[in-house]
């Protein structure tokens, strides 16, 4: 008995050394697969009013999410997007009141896929169009990734980053924080209109002004 005792112990000892190297190669594997797993791949860009942004890992996970305004980071307050899959946490955003009542008032929502794998980038985007499917003013474009870097350096998603191009090549006195706070519907009309943004501004001050008819003088 006294021997078993001691070879026992032995043996313990023996298989804990044997296993070892299986358990910290297991470690590593569960390690790098948290990495994986929480690293993005790809943004989804969501804009109307609320202005937000999704970072999908590989495996089609939203791991982080990112506001550009008020808006937006009440909206982010009110949902629980991290750790679903991509499709139903647009579903979520889209499906909110906020979104909602922008979209009944006529607002335009763009969703913008953006990433380096085109794989990845060609399936969200054939996602994100079964999201808008059936719905109003929604729209879904890809982009690619220096561009969304641009965006945010000027502290804009990307959807509202190339609608504030667009304008501004119309005004080149716009700035990013002019258009931070406005619709992406509001953007498009100053597209649409060709005017600065300070003689929309100085005509919404004091109304427009038409000459007299003969009639009227």
């Amino acid at each position: 008995d006294a021997v078993r005792r001691l070879t026992h112990g032995y043996r313990r000892r023996v298989v804990t050394r044997r296993l070892a190297p299986a358990l910290a190669c297991l470690m590593i594997a569960l390690g790098g697969m948290g990495g994986l797993y929480f690293t993005p791949t790809s943004v989804i860009s969501i804009d109307v009013n609320p202005s937000l942004e999704l970072s999908v890992n590989r495996f089609d996970r939203v791991v982080g999410v990112t506001s550009y305004n008020e808006d937006g980071r009440a909206l982010v307050q009110e949902l629980t997007l991290t750790h679903q899959n991509y499709a139903e946490a647009v579903e979520q955003v889209l499906d909110s009141p906020a979104v909602a009542d922008c979209v009944s008032r006529g607002e335009e929502v763009t969703l913008t896929v953006v990433g380096e794998n085109e794989g990845q980038s060609m399936r969200l985007l054939a996602g994100l169009e079964g999201c808008a499917a059936g719905r109003k003013n929604t729209f879904c474009c890809a982009a690619q990734p220096e561009e969304v870097a641009l965006a945010h350096e000027a502290g804009l998603s990307y959807g509202k980053y190339r609608a504030f191009l667009e304008a501004q090549a119309l005004d080149p006195s716009l700035t990013p924080q002019e258009v931070q706070g406005m619709s992406m519907r509001e953007i498009r009309e100053l597209t649409e209109a060709g005017v600065p943004l300070e003689g929309i501004l100085f005509i919404v001050a004091i109304g427009v002004h038409r000459p007299a008819t003969e009639a009227e003088m």
